[in-house]
């Protein structure tokens, strides 16, 4: 007990106390081509991209750290902005640096990039929230335990990798690419003409119109499937295991067994197809 008491009372006394407000705060204005591609790495972010009639990337980056209590370690924060051939790269940068607190931590980090509305964005992001807003070229999501929110994006390429969080969306045309494990995917008023969703357990709530020979595929394990039609038709396949397929509107069972459903939507020559082991479907036109 006794050496305990000691290794305790120098493990104290070597520390510093820690009570501050450290940050890390940059506002510039930065060369983009309308065209061009914002690459972001970050983590952590409250993280707000917004497309404009602006010529220019206005980035705005402020993170700040408050603490009190015993501290040992440090932290070492970078983060670079570049201007690359009409492109733009915002890259926080790995380090081995750790910082161990006794007592109160918290972070407070956000970024804020306001770019021409004709650019694209590649994300890739861990522990963070995205919106993205009137961003109109490509965007490219791959998350690990993050959610984001898209809004009157007007592109027509989209491809999502998300680990655990959530997907909102609204709008949306040409190709959409989603691979996930435990994440929950929710897109409205869409026009898509190419759809590539493969979930292992997580809800899907598609909203779209259909393309005259239009190709979607989707691929779930456990959740549930909700596909709201709102113009065009075609053939849909669905195979399950342990599933029972719901229709609203004007379709019709062609054939149905426990294994296979095919099902036929007029006004259309669409390609669906579903795959499904436990997952819940639902299929609504109006």
């Amino acid at each position: 007990m006794k050496n305990l008491v000691l290794t305790l009372a120098t493990l104290l006394f070597v520390s510093a106390v820690f009570a501050q407000d450290d940050g890390f705060h940059l506002e510039k204005d930065y060369l983009i081509g309308k065209t061009g591609v914002v690459d972001l790495r970050s983590s952590d972010a409250r993280v707000f991209v917004t497309g404009s009639k602006r010529s220019t990337a206005h980035v705005k980056i402020d993170r700040e750290i408050t603490a009190n209590g015993w501290t040992w370690g440090e932290e070492d924060f970078h983060l670079t902005v570049e201007e690359e051939n009409g492109n733009l790269s915002i890259r926080e940068k790995e380090n081995g640096s750790h910082m161990n607190v006794i007592g109160y931590y918290h972070e407070e980090y956000r970024i804020e990039i306001e770019v021409p509305e004709g650019v694209s964005l590649t994300v890739r992001g861990d522990d963070g929230d995205y919106y993205i807003k009137n961003v109109n070229g490509s965007i490219v999501l791959n998350l690990d335990d993050a959610d984001a929110e898209l809004v009157d994006c007007k592109g027509a390429n989209y491809r999502f990798s998300i680990d655990d969080g959530d997907i909102r969306m609204e709008g949306g045309s040409g190709k959409l690419e989603v691979t996930g494990d435990d994440a929950d995917i929710e897109i409205h008023k869409a026009h898509f003409s190419t759809v590539y969703v493969k979930l292992d357990d997580g809800d899907l709530i598609l909203e779209t119109s259909l393309a005259d020979s239009g190709e979607y595929s989707i691929e779930t394990q456990d959740g549930a499937v909700a596909l709201d039609i709102t113009a065009g038709g075609g053939a849909f396949n669905i195979h399950h295991d342990d599933t029972h397929v719901i229709t609203e509107g004007n379709f019709t069972t062609l054939s149905e067994n426990e294994r296979e459903t095919h099902i036929f939507l007029p006004n259309g020559s669409s390609k669906v197809t579903v795959g499904a082991g436990d997952a819940r479907i639902r299929l609504s036109a109006n």
